[in-house]
């Protein structure tokens, strides 16, 4: 983290900050609206992953178990997980929970483009387009798709405290800034590297003492947070083994990272090109402005903002890359266009100011119109998911359009009440869009199981006869291995008949992920070790 050095022009110097009314209707305008009207989208699979974690540890808990010994440690869904106890659609309900999540998360935001551009209007502008397009469906789908945006609210606090800490800030700001980077990371692991960025930052800025506190603040917060959540757990050994889990799934699938990777990075900078334009504008102003000036210090910076930009790139080359995992790097070219807007408004040049109010409206007018026939069609639809929101399910039209509906349907009509089911193809939102869990945590998703017993489908199906669910979901995702095997292993312990079948259709959400539902036929013969499953450990 870094301070702002002053200006050279007068006008930057008495910058005064933007009212916190103005910087809460830009947040409304640009985060919580486009949100609302995406409220009633259907059911997809990231959220259904989140939201099947806090349905296991709402049901331990209210049990009195403690937290389910399962799975990565999942922080944003547990500190969500009492809005299973409430009535109503639980998908739109998370949804709106992460609405005011991401809400604050762009008021510090908003703040933290303030600090970087020290310019009213720009400000302004560049908060609301950027604020904008993170929140689309190509980055959130219809709302809660991960936990990305909750991780957002402390690492760009930390950000902000960074950017205006003072040259004798006090030592609860770096130890503050310590903690905050530590939350930023038990929400989202994969931000690790943006928070070594931010201490690193602060050594190179500010010396090792910035450093040592912010380290002290992060390890206590760290420690403070995984020991209480591992004291519920009840041990340590099924968190660790879920990740180790992870890298045996992502290993799986090694051979599609660079077509993956590629495909989402091509149709990102197609949807994204007002943006790209105008941190391609601030990055060439910081370099004129450097060469022709006597002080090369805003070039820091840029690298700064260039390393925020870069360093997310790491998690969609390292493993499976979605247009989602682009979107944290819109973060970094914000800053660079808040940047380059700064520079420009110290040349103190009326033509240039000028010119840059008209083409950041114009980026405006460019980055919201495109997409507001989406939206306008999605709000038609979250008028009906709203309307039947009480009912804590879907409108019955709806079911036809999505294959984690039908599938839902049929998983419900087949089990018995308080029956145990399997899923694979990783469609977790089964589990809350049916209100039933998996007989045993290491069963959760069947495609997971057989990819970790090496593609066995006679050791799967070992696994079943002794663990046996009372509906199986198979699956047809062909892009995850196991598909086939997965299948052999259910008709091969002759306990499972088949029920219905959800066939793949490109007209429908998710209509790839198709699959059978069977049911258990001979649970006279089924075996009863649903404890944790030794095998898959």
């Amino acid at each position: 983290m870094y301070s702002i050095p002053a200006s050279r022009n007068q006008v930057i110097l008495n910058f005064r900050r933007i009212p916190w009314g103005i910087a809460a209707g830009v947040v409304l305008l640009a985060v919580a609206l486009p949100r609302v009207m995406l409220l009633g989208g259907l059911p997809t699979t990231d959220e259904g992953a989140y939201l099947y974690y806090a349905q296991i540890m709402h049901a331990s808990l209210i049990r009195g178990d403690g937290l389910p010994d399962t799975g990565p440690l999942m922080l944003y869904p547990m500190l969500l997980n009492w809005i299973f106890s409430l009535k109503g659609n639980a998908f739109i309900a998370f949804r709106v929970a992460d609405m005011l999540v991401a809400s604050l998360a762009g008021y510090v935001f908003f703040r933290v483009i303030e600090a970087e551009c020290r310019n009213r209007t720009g400000g302004i502008l560049i908060a609301a387009i950027f604020l904008f397009v993170l929140n689309q469906p190509i980055f959130i789908q219809s709302g809660f798709k991960n936990s990305i945006y909750a991780a957002y609210l402390p690492l760009l606090t930390a950000l902000w405290l960074g950017l205006n800490a003072p040259d004798r800030a006090d030592v609860r700001r770096w130890i503050g800034i310590g903690a905050l980077l530590a939350l930023t990371v038990l929400l989202r692991e994969t931000f690790a590297p943006l928070a070594a960025l931010g201490a690193l930052t602060a050594l190179l800025s500010r010396g090792w003492r910035a450093l040592v506190r912010i380290i002290i603040g992060a390890a206590v917060t760290t420690l403070a947070v995984v020991g209480v959540v591992m004291l519920a757990r009840g041990g340590t050994s099924a968190l660790l083994d879920s990740y180790k889990e992870a890298g045996i799934i992502y290993n799986a699938v090694m051979n599609q990272r660079s077509e993956l990777f590629f495909s989402a990075a091509v149709y990102v900078v197609r949807e994204n090109i007002v943006i790209l334009a105008l941190a391609s504008i601030g990055s060439i102003s910081v370099i004129v402005d450097s060469v022709g000036g006597k002080s090369t210090r805003n070039l820091s910076r840029l690298v700064f903002w260039l390393l925020v930009t870069a360093i997310p790139l790491i998690e969609p080359a390292s493993k499976i890359g979605f247009p989602y995992h682009f979107g944290v790097c819109l973060i970094g070219l914000a800053g660079i266009t808040a940047l380059g807007w700064r520079i420009v408004w110290g040349w103190d040049r009326a033509f240039l100011r000028g010119a840059a109010v008209v083409g950041m409206c114009a980026s405006l007018l460019g980055a919201v119109v495109p997409r507001m026939e989406v939206l306008t069609y999605s709000w038609l639809q979250t008028r009906e998911a709203l309307a039947a929101f009480s009912s804590g399910g879907w409108p019955e039209e709806f079911t036809s359009r999505s294959n984690y509906l039908l599938a839902a349907q049929a998983i419900r009509q087949a089990s018995l009440p308080g029956g145990t089911i399997a899923i694979s193809g990783f469609m977790h939102a089964l589990y809350p869009l049916t209100g039933h869990l998996p007989a045993a945590p290491e069963l959760a998703n069947l495609t997971s199981a057989v990819i970790q017993l090496k593609l066995s489908s006679s050791a799967l199906r070992d696994v079943l006869l002794r663990c046996s669910p009372g509906v199986i979901m198979t699956t047809t995702r062909v892009e995850w291995p196991g598909a086939a095997e997965i299948l052999t292993a259910v008709r091969e312990t002759n306990l499972y008949e088949e029920f219905a079948e959800i066939s793949s259709a490109g007209d429908r959400s998710y209509g790839t992920f198709g699959g059978l539902v069977l049911r258990l036929a001979k649970p006279a013969q089924s075996g009863h070790d649903c404890g944790h499953i030794e095998a898959l450990r």
